[in-house]
């Protein structure tokens, strides 16, 4: 009798303990199965954009009078700050907004990251790719502004950084800013990648913000900073991480891009397709998010996944998604910068420019802004009219070369492509 009880309690305790495992492995799964909302698709009408396309010409090349620095905070080896004027360009991730009538003294500012060309794009050169804010009055000539020297943060020493596997260096580093002008501020946003949360909340604003959002390390968090004047930033803020409920987890939240619409904040950053989190096989997706206050965005499974109604990058390579991306909205429409290319390797190739009214369903104009050796660029309204929308663009290449245009869009001709 006592041998028949032990062998029940000892059978009962063997399925509590594969329930245990069931119900632990389903938590995981269900924690893991994170889907952004798919958008219903719109069908494309075959209408192409017949107005002038004007947006293949380059105006020149700009020369920013600059120093990269690499140097970690409170350094200053001369060794780690490079000269980055003509002819050792070194430049990537621009954003630009323009001012018509000028913004404390200058109609364009412009930030950007040091890399590529002079400083290189090896580990190493993460150490230069800090947030850098210049200024112009004519799209070519660029000079910080007068006020503390850039960079905007220096880059995360060796204690604040932790590796993301076993062969890279410990080395954190800010990639892919991006910003918006919006009530009289500036919103500066960038990526912190394999940067501590100690060192984030060190670094940061000492608020409750950054004690909710930072409680642990996350491969890749955006932050924020504003100014009202473009010289003076507010310490950094928390805005989202690669941890859960804000992506499947460890995904790199890839060139993170903020428009302000006049009622709410809209982003939209790429998401590489490594988990079965996505509505299919392509390479990489387009997430858009919202928020109230540009602070708190949605979580992964709160956002959408953007439909393309044409994807033309994969005439040119099946390969071929979205690797990094600039968004812009003006008068209604929302257009987005795409720079497409390998994304398995980790690189842009072709440069597209898509649009909407909706912000989730997209018309990608079939002839690239470039076709070879881009990378993430920015376009940027400069002036409206009921007819038209005059712009401009930073192309950015792999070289480490900035490069200027300006082009017109026809919106009569731009909504003939939209309507159903």
């Amino acid at each position: 009798m006592t041998n028949t009880l032990r062998m029940f309690r000892h059978i009962n305790k063997s399925k509590f303990l594969l329930l245990l495992i069931v119900f632990t492995f389903s938590c995981s799964q269900q924690e893991e199965s994170l889907f952004a909302e798919n958008v219903p698709v719109t069908p494309d009408n075959n209408k192409q954009y017949d107005g002038v396309i004007d947006y293949l010409t380059d105006l020149g090349t700009l020369n920013i009078n600059a120093f990269a620095n690499g140097n970690y905070p409170g350094k200053s080896d001369p060794s780690f700050i490079k000269d980055i004027n003509s002819p050792s360009f070194a430049y990537c991730h621009p954003d630009v907004q323009y001012f018509p009538n000028g913004f404390n003294g200058y109609k364009y500012w412009m930030v950007f990251t040091p890399y590529f060309g002079a400083v290189g794009n090896d580990q190493n050169s993460k150490r230069y790719e800090n947030p850098t804010i210049v200024v112009s009055n004519d799209g070519i000539n660029w000079n910080g502004p007068n006020g503390p020297a850039n960079p905007l943060q220096r880059a995360p020493s060796v204690n604040e950084s932790f590796s993301e596997n076993k062969q890279d260096p410990r080395q954190g580093f800010w990639s892919d800013v991006d910003w918006t002008f919006e009530n009289g501020k500036f919103s500066l946003y960038y990526r912190g990648s394999l940067i501590k949360a100690s060192a984030l909340r060190a670094r940061g604003a000492k608020s409750q913000n950054n004690l909710r959002k930072l409680l642990k390390n996350s491969q890749r968090t955006i932050v924020r900073q504003t100014s009202t004047d473009g010289i003076y930033w507010t310490p950094l803020e928390a805005v989202y991480t690669s941890n859960t409920p804000y992506a499947p987890k460890n995904n790199h939240i890839i060139s993170p891009s903020i428009v302000y619409n006049g009622k709410g904040y809209v982003s939209y950053e790429v998401e590489n397709n490594i988990s079965p989190n996505f509505p299919g096989n392509d390479p990489s997706y387009i997430i858009t998010r919202t928020s109230n206050n540009g602070l708190d965005f949605s979580t992964f499974k709160q956002s959408k996944v953007v439909n393309f109604i044409n994807k033309p990058w994969t005439q040119v390579n099946s390969e071929y998604a979205p690797w990094h991306i600039q968004a812009t909205y003006v008068d209604g429409y929302y257009f987005l910068c795409i720079a497409a290319g390998e994304v398995k390797k980790y690189t842009a190739e072709s440069l597209y420019l898509a649009f909407s009214k909706d912000g989730l369903n997209f018309k990608v104009l079939p002839k690239p802004l470039v076709e070879h050796n881009t990378y993430r660029s920015s376009i940027f309204p400069m002036n409206t009219n009921n007819e038209t929308i005059d712009f401009g663009a930073v192309i950015a290449y792999k070289t480490g070369i900035f490069k200027y245009r300006e082009f017109k869009l026809n919106k009569e001709k731009l909504d003939a492509c939209l309507s159903k």
